[in-house]
């Protein structure tokens, strides 16, 4: 491909075929630690991939949070991005990524251009167990489970008094969820607040493989609906987490508790999943 300069024609040797950033869903700035995203690799490759564990190409890095893959052969055209912290400072995330053709990000092609922009993947990562928030913060550390098992990749909502959500967490592969209370609802002379726990996760969950935590995570879609994308496509419900993913089924009944402002409650019984049967 070429361009031309104000010093005439030029060869394009790179290409931005996908860029990545990685939001603390808490603070809603970009993650200030490191975090490792990947291109999954088809399973017909996996016996031979070196690393059980992550079996992905690792994207280049961009800065902290930040990473991109160039379009260069064998780029796929749809590929399963992953996501994931070894230290469990935020839960994995995986999304099924459908890339632009090349011809699209050329802006002297006839057809619709897509901008730089609007090849970027903007993921929102939740607190896992190891997150380190500041004192003075409203948590509930707990788990998820049923019959006594934990409840991989479950999601959990906190409603307040009124019914309206009052924070949300992801689990991870143990059942463990880390939830900030950041909109207590509640009369401000009250030193604590009653909430609603209700969990949400797989009415059916999937086979897990012993080497690999992330296998029976979901993926999520976030095909775009139009070229050039629409401000739905790169900012919403799916990409920030707060969407239940496909499959995912709410418990019958929700678990109640009642937390002390500004404390960490960690809780002694589990969140029960009861879905309908």
């Amino acid at each position: 491909m070429t361009t031309q300069t104000v010093i005439g024609t030029a060869t394009v040797l790179h290409q931005l075929a996908l860029g990545v950033e990685c939001f603390d869903s808490i603070t809603g700035t970009t993650v200030p630690t490191r975090v490792r995203v990947g291109r999954q690799v088809p399973e017909r490759l996996r016996p031979r991939h070196p690393e059980p564990a992550w079996p992905c190409s690792d994207l280049e890095g961009s800065g902290m949070g930040r990473f991109k893959l160039r379009y260069q052969p064998p780029v796929p055209a749809q590929f399963v991005v992953r996501i994931d912290d070894p230290l469990r400072r935020y839960v994995p995330r995986r999304f099924s990524i459908h890339l632009w053709p090349l011809a699209a990000v050329d802006d002297s092609a006839a057809g619709p251009y897509i901008p730089v922009a609007s090849r970027v993947l903007r993921v929102w990562l939740w607190p896992g167990s190891a997150y380190a928030f500041p004192r003075g913060t409203t948590l509930i550390r707990g788990r998820v489970a049923q019959h006594g098992k934990p409840v991989r990749w479950a999601r959990v909502a906190a409603a307040g008094p009124t019914g309206r959500i009052a924070g949300r967490a992801h689990a991870d592969d143990r059942g463990e969820f880390l939830l900030v209370v950041t909109d207590p609802d509640q009369n401000p002379l009250q030193d604590a607040v009653v909430l609603d726990l209700l969990a949400t996760a797989p009415k059916a969950p999937g086979p897990v493989d012993d080497h690999d935590r992330c296998s029976d995570l979901v993926v999520e879609d976030v095909t775009r609906s139009s070229a050039p994308p629409l401000p739905q496509d790169l900012d919403n419900g799916v990409l920030r987490g707060v969407s239940p993913p496909p499959g995912y089924v709410p418990s019958l009944q929700p678990a109640r508790q009642t937390v002390a402002i500004g404390t960490e409650l960690l809780l002694p019984d589990d969140v029960s999943f009861n879905p309908q049967a």
